[in-house]
């Protein structure tokens, strides 16, 4: 049976209504007459969607259903309700005594409020030789050793080490190889008695086992564990922190750009984090990259950027990682340098990110600052 979830949906109400199967006679009119917050929610039975849509009214505002709903001639089907936080909140208590799923859906509605994140930057360690933007330049222990602590003197709360390149086109390496690469600098870092959190950027079981051995506390993986079956059950059995991201494919190549690319991640990320929970792993240590730049096309970066705050009803941390990726280079024709300002201007005006996965930490550090002004609010 699908599962019932809920999210935030974009302002475009005329292309939200055509996803849902809404009356396309009636878009035209009816794109103007609804207002407020918009929630999508997944995965209805038709019963289901017509008590929803009877509460929703009863209360004083709208939902919209697909035109197969009322007569019941679809399996399942997806809603919009528009509503504010004060509806929601009335919503959710009518729901907890209705029949079905409703009451399940009840607790589902999680607080919504957009309060300012104050976000974490990690910095980006490739030890590498064919990294697309720094490869070769800190691929010996002392190199990325020394680089390492500039990072964390920069501002980084978090070092992500990776042995082997995702860039398009890049080449598989041998675990060994990727584990020698990776290995001797957690082990520098740890001997020195510098405790900062390390995440490690890999796919492989045996690497990510003998970083966490080594000292890593975070794994990275750019598959979301689809790659490498022994590291989902490690990290479940461990129950240790990982970041899962979406990709078309490892490494990045081609485009894939779906009109309802958002709703696409979020349903992927979303069901990764329930099998990863119902298999036991703490929700607390699932970390969700919606993969910018992974086999997704410009146009689909920009759409995940601007409606990225979508993402934090998955009730997990969120992690971007934006840093001279092609998407931006490409777009304005500029160098790393150039875009590490583009991509630090970006990161600051997005609130509603947890962790920055970043090549230039320091720039990134100031232009957050500089944002955390506007965002936070304090007493007068």
């Amino acid at each position: 049976m699908n599962e019932i979830y809920i999210k935030k949906a974009s302002y475009d109400i005329k292309n939200e209504l055509q996803s849902i199967g809404f009356d396309s006679s009636y878009i035209d009119v009816a794109k103007n007459k609804y207002s407020g917050q918009i929630y999508k929610i997944f995965n209805l039975k038709p019963h289901e969607a017509n008590i929803l849509k009877q509460l929703c009214l009863s209360l004083g505002f709208d939902c919209a259903v697909s035109r197969e709903t009322i007569m019941c001639n679809c399996e399942y089907t997806n809603a919009l309700i528009f509503a504010t936080e004060s509806q929601l909140n009335k919503l959710k208590k009518k729901l907890l005594i209705q029949p079905f799923r409703l009451k399940q859906l009840a607790n589902l509605i999680p607080n919504y409020k957009s309060n300012f994140i104050k976000p974490q930057i990690m910095g980006i360690v490739n030890v590498t030789p064919d990294s697309f933007s720094d490869g070769g330049l800190y691929n010996s222990v002392e190199k990325s050793f020394e680089y390492v602590k500039k990072l964390i003197s920069d501002g980084a709360d978090i070092i992500d080490i990776g042995g082997e390149s995702t860039r398009p086109d890049a080449q598989t390496i041998d675990v060994d190889e990727e584990i020698n690469r990776v290995i001797p600098l957690i082990k520098e870092i740890r001997k020195n008695g510098i405790d900062i959190p390390i995440s490690v950027d890999t796919r492989n079981f045996k690497t990510a086992k003998l970083a966490i051995e080594t000292g890593a506390n975070i794994i990275n993986d750019v598959t979301g564990l689809d790659y490498d079956s022994n590291l989902f059950e490690y990290v479940v059995n461990n129950n240790i922190p990982v970041i899962i991201m979406h990709s078309n494919k490892v490494p990045a190549v081609g485009v894939d750009f779906s009109p309802n690319i958002v709703d696409d991640v979020y349903l992927y990320l979303n069901n990764k984090i329930n099998l990863l929970v119902n298999a036991g792993m703490n929700k607390d240590n699932i970390i969700a990259d919606v993969g910018i730049g992974f086999g997704k096309s410009k146009e689909a970066c920009y759409e995940l950027l601007r409606r990225i705050d979508e993402f934090n009803s998955l009730g997990v941390k969120i992690l971007l990682g934006i840093s001279r990726k092609s998407f931006i280079t490409n777009e304005f024709n500029i160098d790393f340098e150039e875009a590490d300002k583009v991509s630090a201007l970006y990161s600051s005006m997005l609130k509603s990110v947890h962790i920055h996965r970043v090549h230039n930490v320091a720039l990134t550090k100031k232009y957050l600052s500089y944002a955390s002004l506007l965002h936070e609010q304090k007493p007068l």
